[in-house]
């Protein structure tokens, strides 16, 4: 068990600075052009939140100790996702035999006080949360301060350190699935020279997708401002060509997609873009690929059937030292112009794949799949409450296993409802989370 020194005071613990979010597209956005992080200091009254009817306060509500209601609202959007948790406790008697499982064991506790016949209260939940800013300080020391940092980050680092503890169980021998595999999948990128039509491409690993706001201010126009075509310099091996053009697509889709909205920026990051972005309840996999549906990331219960595979293989690597942005190594393949290449290789060393590993694998373009039936639904919405980066207060919407929308305002949760969810969050919505569904979409008279 993890227990914080009682000499160990978070005010007396230097910051340093953490991780910046990942670039997104390149195409330039409404109005703020240098987008990073926001970094909220003082919270703003609790009051300027929506009031809804009071829920299960008592076992869903997180208590804030200390400007944490960014680390509050990214928590419950995460263990509200049902397979996340459950492949979490499923694999309990893996991971608890190990000491360096401190995040995995503080996410565990933490899902279980909220669960109806926990008992625990906000002065045991308060332990809890103690126990999640150390496990992170792993990351960065600054989590065990009383500053307010930006939930993104946080996010990213989590991830990061949960996959950290996954690698440390693998290299002992335990054969180990990491949960952030269900937020996983591929971007390939392919290069096409304007003069010899010469393709080149590569694929990066990723757990969430960045997104400029579009002029026309919907989620779905701004996916496809990130997927536009674009020209680029860019020398061709063969003919030596300057210039080409490129574009992003899928390779493979995660179980639960995660979008990231860049609405700060500015000097030092501490703008705030306030215009509203509508985002849909639910997710066509046409929205996002067209008609090239590639698979599935990973598998799992709600995985689909009959798709084309996907052969992957890992091969080990001489040196194994993680780097701190990813390098990609590019197999460049002469072929006419509009057909794929045979292979594209790749070797990243992000934060979302495994260190000293090269994924290799068939064919970059997709083909149409027409038996995937399937779509995302929204489950989970963090907002961010003010007018500047450096000030605000961070609250979360999630969708519960009985299809109910919560309100979690820190340690109040309040019942809440889809339309009010998309009506109210529309300005401050920060980051969303899609999971995978199979089946028809619901007709809006059926959903929560």
């Amino acid at each position: 068990m993890v227990s914080l020194p009682s000499s160990l005071s978070p005010t007396n613990l230097l910051d340093r600075h953490g991780h910046t979010s990942q670039e997104g597209a390149t195409v330039r956005p409404l109005s703020l052009q240098d987008y990073s992080s926001p970094r909220p200091q003082r919270p703003i009254s609790a009051a300027r939140s929506l009031t809804l009817p009071r829920a299960s306060s008592a076992t869903r509500g997180l208590p804030n100790i200390g400007n944490t209601c960014f680390l509050n609202a990214t928590l419950q959007c995460l263990l509200v996702l049902p397979y996340f948790s459950k492949e979490i406790l499923r694999q309990e008697q893996l991971w608890s035999s190990s000491p360096f499982s401190n995040l995995l064991r503080a996410l565990s506790d933490v899902h279980r006080s909220g669960l109806p016949d926990s008992g625990a209260n906000q002065a045991s939940k308060a332990v809890l949360m103690w126990k999640v800013k150390y496990s992170l300080s792993g990351q960065d020391l600054k989590y065990l301060g009383d500053s307010q940092q930006d939930a993104h980050e946080l996010l990213v680092n989590m991830l990061c350190q949960l996959k950290e503890e996954g690698m440390t169980l693998k290299m002992l021998g335990v054969s180990y699935t990491c949960p952030v595999s269900q937020l996983e999948f591929q971007l390939v990128s392919v290069r096409t020279c304007t003069s010899c039509g010469r393709e080149s491409s590569t694929r990066e690993d990723y757990n969430n997708l960045s997104l400029d706001f579009s002029p026309e201010r919907t989620m779905l126009s701004s996916l496809a401002l990130t997927f536009k075509g674009e020209k680029v310099e860019f020398t061709c091996e063969g003919c030596k060509g300057l210039q080409a053009s490129k574009v992003e697509q899928f390779h493979t889709l995660p179980l639960v997609l995660v979008l990231h909205l860049k609405r700060f920026g500015g000097p030092g990051g501490l703008e705030k873009l306030e215009a509203p972005l509508l985002f849909p309840p639910e997710l066509r996999l046409s929205d996002l690929c067209g008609d090239m549906v590639p698979t599935l990331h990973i598998a799992s219960p709600q995985a689909l059937t009959n798709q084309a595979p996907s052969i992957q293989v890992s091969i080990p690597q001489t040196k194994t030292s993680q780097v701190s942005s990813p390098q990609t190594l590019t197999s460049q393949v002469s072929s006419p112009p509009g057909q794929a290449k045979d292979s594209a290789l790749c070797c990243s060393g992000s934060n979302d794949q495994e260190p000293g590993k090269v994924l290799q694998t068939a064919s970059v373009k997709q083909q149409p799949v027409k038996s995937v039936n399937g779509y995302y639904q929204l489950t989970g919405v963090i907002s961010h409450l003010g007018g500047l980066a450096n000030s605000g207060h961070y609250v979360s919407d999630i969708l519960n296993a009985s299809g109910n929308w919560l309100c979690c305002n820190d340690s109040q949760v309040s019942m809440s409802n889809e339309a009010t969810v998309l009506k109210t969050r529309a300005r401050s919505a920060y980051l969303l989370f899609y999971m995978f569904r199979t089946g028809e979409q619901q007709a809006p008279a059926h959903r929560a």
